[in-house]
């Protein structure tokens, strides 16, 4: 439990503090143990989570049946004043699954005070071969400090390698069962040279310096700190399941703009 204690802390950028451990524990922390190794037994399940994969692949389903009638490439030809070049909506990783690319915050983060350090964040969506869910998502985290002589690069990985949506099965309380998210996998990647470069890809050929899984049963990560990731990763989906309704918008709207110009015709 320590030694991921002190991963951990590298693994968000924070300072590592000891405390000594309490000879016996109260009535209170018993139970607050119970509920902890409870709730690690049953996963970290949650709701909105669920729906928010739902909404993503559904998105991504929509997207797909507008492809497939060729509306992208048909806008950017005849859409603009001239001609665009049509850019395919999905890449290709080194193994050739196909993975939809989105942005996520970048800036500046002054958490490391007085050292200031360029941030960005990019997401990666793999939907299954048939997009009857989603099959993988990869959020990275790059930064590199603004100032000073020697540059502290980083890149921290967070990967759910089987993100699920709703599902109609039932518990045994008999509500709907969630997906526990045990499985969620974190990674560390630190530099000090000025030439480390970790490409905008979803598979690293460099391992990662430190790597933890979320929920591990034989030594799990401290509760409070399984509790934040979880709600950093939902803040997450938020941002790219409105991102990707957003994209999933313009090409309904370029669909719209294709009909519109062919019916509008003079009949003056």
């Amino acid at each position: 439990m320590l030694r991921f204690s002190i991963l951990l802390c590298y693994f968000l950028g924070m300072t590592v503090v000891f405390a000594e451990k309490p000879a016996s524990a109260t009535l209170k922390e018993r139970d607050s143990q119970k509920q902890i190794d409870l709730q690690r037994k049953n996963g970290f399940g949650d709701n909105e989570i669920d729906t928010l994969h739902a909404s993503i692949i559904e998105n991504l389903r929509k997207m797909k049946k507008l492809q497939e009638l060729g509306v992208d490439k048909t806008a950017a030809q005849y859409l603009a004043q001239t001609p665009q070049e049509h850019k395919e909506l999905y890449k290709k990783d080194k193994d050739g699954k196909p993975y939809l690319e989105i942005k996520l915050p970048q800036g500046q983060s002054y958490i490391d005070y007085p050292t200031v350090f360029l941030y960005d964040g990019i997401a990666y969506i793999y939907p299954k071969e048939d997009f009857s869910d989603l099959d993988k998502i990869i959020l990275a985290f790059r930064r590199v400090n603004a100032d000073g002589t020697i540059h502290v690069k980083e890149m921290r990985r967070l990967i759910n390698p089987s993100p699920r949506s709703e599902s109609p099965e039932k518990d045994e309380k008999g509500e709907a069962k969630l997906d526990t998210n045990s499985d969620i996998r974190l990674e560390y990647f630190r530099s000090l040279t000025s030439d480390t470069i970790w490409p905008n890809d979803p598979v690293q050929t460099s391992e990662a310096d430190i790597a933890m899984v979320l929920n591990d049963e034989k030594d799990p990560l401290p509760y409070d700190k399984q509790k934040h990731i979880m709600m950093s990763y939902k803040k997450m989906l938020r941002k790219i399941s409105k991102q990707t309704a957003f994209k999933l918008r313009s090409i309904e709207l370029d669909q719209k703009q294709m009909i519109t110009k062919i019916l509008d015709y003079n009949t003056n």
